[in-house]
């Protein structure tokens, strides 16, 4: 392989893409799941995913300090693996309530070990200083939604012919390849840099062992989401003091160093952690829930005589068009970091928020028709706005995975990409709070003049808010590039 492409990379690439096809499976079917076959009202299937989500992309912060401090990079990812994939067996089984939030909460849990520590084995496969960073990122951004694609496509299908829980062995299925495809690599990786100690698994802090209070930890953490999943109104509550603490954290984690350039690219990391959270809290992350039920509701499925899952529409969409795009995007990057011209980051996320704003603002004129007309549209016209949110999406969130890889010091590198997937992690929570905002009362879901005005109202709102975001964005970009002075080629001017 070459410089830009190492071949950990490839092996890391697939093990992602099978993690992903088995979160995104759930991601694509869940809020359905909920809402037809275990008849919960819109608000609460909202709810219960923007939780499910915050969990998954908040654990990371934690699993990455254990991994930094601990257990290293390739034993929290195999670790994490198994939480997971015991996840989705318990998903599958099915029963009612209590299994779907003992399986959200396992997938949850290994999610945290997982999700940040792999990300972090990326950049590791890189010298610092490799101007082919960002490309390698992309191409890893890519493989996620690859993973994503396929879990719409077959889970999805599977969901729509069969209903109940089918679809949660696929997407368990996609884990046990993850697993594999990770053990199957392990001698490409760069293991030097993996951090594990023996010594520090079994060295005292606070009388017992690291790997006991590991082992407490995660079951308490465990049984913390369990009962919050079932109280809502608290878990709004939690999530939004631990978003505050964990920002205020990174805050002091920042001004506890001496050294300026350390402190200031830190401090740069929590910008675009902020300018994420609202992204996906907007508009992102509508895409698994509120942009649905809106599909499967208010438009017309059918394409060529043949009637498609809602989930292809809006999740389906977004990771086709990745996968399109990342490819080129990546050879862009790399080519214009050969030259020196690799635009800065902020830049980047300016022209993300842009067209964000554009997509919200066609799914609030799209649901308006709907509501006005009272007669469906059809569903390519979501795709088509999903396909203008995802061409912004390709110039924020890889970046960001490529800045907080650069930018973190050494020995707080997993726990910084961590902190980076708090964006996915609050954004995913306020976008079912927000959606749960615009809930359709069941009596009515067949009246299209009411379901179309009440998601109009819903997109209109989140558009406005994120022109806001994009203008506060624009006039911070030059004390942006101050912050980001990093060490690679690509964060300067």
């Amino acid at each position: 392989m070459s410089k830009k492409y190492p071949t950990g990379l490839i092996f890391l690439f697939f093990t992602e893409m099978w993690e992903r096809f088995s979160f995104y499976g759930i991601s694509a079917i869940i809020v359905l799941y909920m809402t037809k076959e275990l008849h919960m009202a819109d608000d609460a299937a909202y709810l219960a995913f923007g939780a499910y989500t915050a969990f998954s992309f908040m654990t990371p912060i934690l699993g990455g300090f254990v991994a930094d401090k601990v257990l290293g990079l390739r034993r929290s990812v195999v670790i994490g693996g198994i939480f997971i994939l015991i996840g989705n067996a318990v998903l599958a089984l099915g029963g009612g309530l209590s299994p779907l939030f003992v399986g959200l909460s396992c997938v949850a849990l290994g999610t945290g070990f997982l999700k940040s520590t792999v990300s972090v084995m990326v950049g590791k496969l890189y010298k610092e200083g490799d101007a082919y960073r960002d490309s390698g990122y992309t191409l890893f951004y890519m493989g996620i939604n690859v993973g994503a694609l396929l879990a719409t496509i077959f889970v999805g299908a599977v969901f729509e012919s069969y209903k109940g829980t089918r679809g949660f062995y696929l997407s368990a299925a996609g884990m046990l390849l993850g697993l594999i495809t990770f053990f199957l690599g392990r001698k490409h990786y760069n293991n030097e840099a993996d951090g594990f100690k023996r010594e520090n698994v079994f060295k005292n802090s606070f009388v017992l062992p690291n790997i006991i209070w590991i082992v407490m930890g995660t079951f308490a953490l465990g049984a913390t989401m369990y009962y919050l999943f079932q109280h809502p109104g608290q878990t709004k509550q939690v999530i939004s003091y631990l978003g505050l603490a964990i920002v205020a954290g990174i805050i002091g984690l920042a001004f506890s160093f001496k050294e300026k350039r350390e402190r200031n690219s830190i401090l740069g990391i929590l910008v675009i952690i902020i300018a994420a959270v609202c992204y996906h809290a907007l508009i992102g992350k509508q895409i698994y829930g509120s942009v649905n039920l809106l599909v499967e509701r208010d438009f017309d499925r059918s394409v060529f005589g043949h009637e498609l899952p809602a989930s292809y529409f809006g999740q389906g969409a977004n990771s086709l068009v990745v996968i399109l795009l990342a490819g080129v995007l990546a050879w862009i990057w790399a080519k214009l970091a050969d030259k020196g011209k690799n635009p800065a980051i902020p830049s980047k996320i300016v022209i993300a928020l842009c067209l964000a704003v554009v997509s919200a603002f066609m799914l609030a004129w799209l649901a308006r028709g709907v509501g006005l007309s009272g007669v469906k549209s059809s569903a390519l016209w979501v795709a088509v706005a999903i396909t203008i949110l995802t061409l912004g999406e390709l110039n924020i969130l890889p970046m960001g995975l490529s800045a907080a890889s650069a930018l973190a010091p050494k020995r707080y590198a997993s726990m910084l990409m961590g902190s980076w997937f708090l964006t996915s992690s609050l954004g995913g929570y306020f976008a079912g709070y927000f959606s749960s905002l615009a809930s359709v009362d069941k009596a009515r879901v067949n009246d299209l003049a009411y379901t179309g005005m009440t998601y109009y109202g819903l997109y209109w709102r989140c558009a406005a808010g994120l022109a806001v975001v994009t203008v506060l964005m624009f006039i911070a970009k030059p004390a942006m590039k101050k912050l980001m002075v990093a060490p690679v080629a690509e964060f300067k001017g």
